[in-house]
């Protein structure tokens, strides 16, 4: 096991309580401003502490309360990306690189060393330039090659891209690919945005006040989340309180609409849920199919290559349909207004438990 991390901490607004165990993989902690996935990755670089618990990293003890056991930041072997990379702006682009390496190497080794870090980022050119005259793009870059310098033992990041806009946030994005080809190491990533971590992660530990909701493999937890926390994040916009009327039928009482499942619902089912996507138009003498329903276009909004339409169900309650318009004829779009005959895809419903 590479990491284990099992701590708690008490907060005002919450009690932190996170248990994690990984091998040489990508985790993605996810979860809302706020939940506790931030201070869990800054618990395990030491610039917080657990109340008690025990981190491990490499079978190498960095806490343990029972134990009396706390080292310092730097005792810890880990590298921490935060949002504004943290480059010391007195020093070149290749002493902010040998910054974090073993200060026994010898001057040429740690030359060669930043220099091959560099390259890895195109930015070896560079080396002698100091941040303050560099670009944004360029100084992340200088940043990932001082953490592949260090070589840790645990790479973390802790929402590198949330600052950015979105052709320099896929242009980094790809140098950070390019970083993780390089190291066989744990990765802690924390990022709010499923897809985003989709990209980076071999798993997703959705992280809901403090506590652990639901951890997984990535392709998992996106296509079939568990808990309300995982689902929301997901980007599953239609979310109803549920409950089972049947083996396969379940009524999604904040809608009033009742659905045939494809699989058998859970008896301990609290919500189902929906993506905006997996709504389909059909023709009015489908009325009567299963898992179909007139409904009316309440409001409209488009963005370049879909229209968002909001409908009113039976009860009066807001869902959400997203209209792909590249695939849609103009004359064919839903207006406000208009009645619509619409199929909710059975295999595509989300069943949470309770």
């Amino acid at each position: 096991m590479s990491v284990y991390i099992d701590i708690k901490k008490h907060l005002s607004s919450f009690d932190l309580d996170v248990h994690i165990e990984a091998g040489n993989e990508r985790i993605g902690l996810l979860g809302a401003s706020g939940c506790g996935k931030s201070l869990t990755m800054r618990c395990v670089a030491g610039v917080e502490h657990p109340d008690e618990g025990c981190i491990m990293v490499n079978d190498r003890v960095y806490y343990d309360s029972k134990r009396g056991i706390d080292l310092t930041p730097q005792e810890r072997k880990t590298a921490l990306l935060f949002q504004n990379y943290q480059l010391f702006p007195n020093m070149s682009v290749e002493e902010n690189v040998q910054a974090g390496m073993d200060k026994k190497l010898s001057k040429a080794a740690r030359h060669e060393a930043a220099l091959k870090a560099l390259h890895i980022f195109g930015m070896q050119g560079f080396a002698n330039r100091f941040p303050g005259r560099l670009s944004g793009g360029q100084q992340q870059r200088v940043a990932l090659a001082r953490m592949i310098a260090a070589q840790p033992d645990i790479f973390m990041f802790d929402e590198p891209f949330s600052a950015l806009d979105s052709f320099l946030k896929s242009s980094l994005e790809q140098s950070l690919l390019d970083m993780l080809e390089c190291v066989n190491s744990t990765v802690l990533y924390v990022s709010h945005d499923i897809d985003e971590a989709f990209r980076f992660c071999h798993k997703i530990c959705v992280i809901d006040h403090g506590h652990v909701a639901e951890f997984g493999p990535t392709q998992k937890i996106v296509s079939d989340p568990e808990t309300l926390a995982a689902v929301k994040l997901s980007g599953c916009k239609n979310i109803s309180a549920a409950r089972r009327i049947g083996d396969y039928m379940v009524e999604a009482t904040d809608w009033g609409m009742k659905f045939r499942t494809k699989r058998e619902v859970p008896g301990n089912i609290s919500y189902i849920g929906i993506r905006a996507f997996y709504i389909h138009p059909c023709a009015p003498d489908k009325l009567d199919g299963i898992n179909t329903y007139t409904m009316q276009v309440i409001r409209t909004s488009d963005s370049r290559f879909e229209r968002t339409v909001i409908l009113q169900s039976p009860t009066g309650t807001h869902i959400q349909w997203k209209v792909d318009k590249l695939q849609t004829a103009p004359e064919n779009l839903p207006a406000e207004g208009q009645q619509v005959v619409l199929h909710f895809d059975a295999e595509k419903l989300y069943l949470v438990r309770s």
